[in-house]
């Protein structure tokens, strides 16, 4: 009977306890932003070389030139997703898929060098003359995750002109994923090769908050992207591109 009573009283005491360890832990409690952007742009690629390696054969191609036709169809577009840490909320981590467009201009005449059917050539010569379409219009796809500090001009996020701005940079690494198309003595190679070379990008930019949870951005980023793309009748074309991107999206941010 008198250890009945004595949980009797004891049981409220210990409710209440309970009650207030929650509010405790629920008052510290910590929310993380995530944010899903869409975003298009402007790409600029700069020359570099090229290497043709198949039977008998191990060309280079000294500072070939590319077209990245950006508004041409299928446009130049990506989408990111971020994480951004309430407890440290200048700090977070994004995924970045990047679909870029790399056209080979294989009518211009480069320095040449190396075996060609078992035949040393030297000097300068047409591209076309060996590679006769060399191209990913489907895409230079690229997949990074990126490390990501932002700065608050206010020192926090609020609904003032200036609160509303963000300034952020970021670094990260992946490997490409380009879509092939490539045409040598009349065999041609059509199709996605995943994880063709390694791909590593930076960026900075300015995102503003436009209304409650929608935002818009203006971003350059600078994407080194490696391709090792594989020939369907043997052999391999190998470049290593570097893409100057100026973009505009808008990004939807919210709590989890």
């Amino acid at each position: 009977m008198k250890h009945l009573v004595t949980s009797r009283l004891t049981t409220p005491c210990t409710v209440k306890r309970c009650a207030l360890l929650m509010g405790m832990l629920l008052s510290q409690t910590s929310y993380a932003e995530i944010n899903l952007a869409l975003f298009a742009g402007q790409s600029m690629i700069d020359n570099g070389d090229l290497n043709l390696k198949q039977t008998a054969t191990d060309m280079n191609f000294r500072e070939v030139s590319w077209n990245d036709r950006s508004f041409e169809e299928p446009i130049f577009y990506g989408a990111k997703l971020g994480y951004w840490f309430t407890s440290r909320p200048n700090w977070g981590v994004s995924v970045d898929f990047s679909h870029l467009k790399n056209y080979l201009n294989y009518n211009e005449t480069v320095s040449v060098d190396g075996i060609r059917n078992g035949v040393s050539v030297s000097g300068k010569e047409a591209i076309s003359n060996t590679i006769q379409n060399f191209n990913m219009s489907h895409g230079l796809n690229t997949l990074t995750f990126n490390g990501m500090y932002r700065w608050f001009p206010t020192g926090q996020r609020d609904q003032s002109l200036l609160g509303r701005m963000q300034l952020y940079t970021g670094l990260g690494a992946g490997f490409s994923i380009p879509h092939v198309e490539a045409a040598l003595d009349n065999k041609i190679t059509y199709e996605y090769q995943w994880g063709a070379g390694p791909a590593v990008n930076g960026m900075m930019g300015i995102n503003y908050d436009v209304y409650k949870f929608l935002s818009g951005f203006v971003e350059y980023k600078l994407t080194y992207a490696g391709v090792e793309a594989e020939l369907t009748d043997g052999g391999t074309i190998t470049t290593e591109t570097v893409n100057h991107q100026i973009i505009f999206g808008l990004a939807a941010h919210f709590d989890l």
